[in-house]
């Protein structure tokens, strides 16, 4: 089936559908109707439990079907994929997504020249609370928080929830296999985005650990594609990677230029 594009593509946001808790942010859209939105009370995990019951519920998605993702709601449809993806999702258009992870806070940038000591402040400050077991299991925003400064770190690897997915704690087969029963991943960077950072994650882009506030390490050169853990460079390998970019700010794309994207990859 082909994407259901109605207003609440080009709006950027919808609301959950089958339960999960108020306070819809960033969602995603996939075809016959069915809506997931990312929420702030509660993890990653229990989104995308959410996510999947309604997509096994709706039979027009039974022979699988296209995705889009907005934002955080990018890391629901990437969970699906990891977890579930049956039926699978073929083509995953991530716009702005968090898929990489984030380390710093919206907006306030640690390579900033003025801002950038308070900015790297309140990051470690983050950091010291983010992987608490208490915290990654009802928080959604601290489960792709990933501090370039405690990957090594025995709370990082054994709670985050990012940590499992991209296989940095233990690799899962299953899930690796899942997502490359994926056909097209669409990676969608806002060349102006200041929410994620850095904002070249948008493309799998990760913080050069030799100086992880002033450079990032491009997709090819990151642990995660050497490792393959998840499948990022079998992908790769397979030709199922596209990059896009847009000249604005976070999800600030135009309409051109959303439907642009879907009807050269959807259709």
């Amino acid at each position: 089936p082909a994407l259901h594009t109605s207003p609440l593509v080009a709006s950027a946001s919808t609301t959950c559908t089958s339960g999960a808790a108020d306070g819809a942010t960033e969602g995603t859209v996939a075809p016959g109707n069915v809506e997931a939105a990312a929420t702030g009370g509660d993890d990653m995990d229990k989104n995308v439990d959410v996510f999947a019951a309604a997509v096994a519920k709706d039979p027009k998605l039974a022979g699988g079907f296209n995705a889009v993702g907005f934002s955080q709601g990018n890391n629901v449809i990437r969970g699906y994929i990891a977890k579930y993806n049956d039926p699978p999702v073929r083509t995953f258009l991530s716009i702005c997504g968090c898929n990489a992870g984030v380390a710093a806070w919206p907006q306030c940038s640690p390579a900033g020249k003025l801002i950038g000591p308070v900015c790297r402040a309140l990051a470690e400050v983050l950091g010291d609370l983010a992987y608490l077991k208490i915290v990654q299991d009802v928080l959604f925003q601290a489960n792709y928080y990933r501090d370039p400064l405690r990957l090594k770190d025995d709370a990082y690897l054994a709670n985050s929830r990012l940590a499992h997915w991209n296989g940095e704690s233990h690799a899962n087969a299953t899930w690796r296999a899942n997502f490359l029963r994926t056909e097209k991943f669409v990676w969608v960077e806002g060349t102006r985005d200041t929410v994620v950072f850095p904002r070249d994650g948008e493309h799998w882009a990760a913080p050069d650990p030799a100086d992880p506030w002033k450079r990032a390490q491009p997709m090819k050169q990151t642990a995660w594609y050497a490792s393959d853990a998840f499948g990022l460079r079998t992908a790769d390998a397979q030709g199922k990677h596209a990059f896009e970019s847009f000249a604005g700010q976070h999800i600030d794309f135009t309409d051109e230029e959303l439907f642009g994207w879907l009807d050269k990859y959807f259709t």
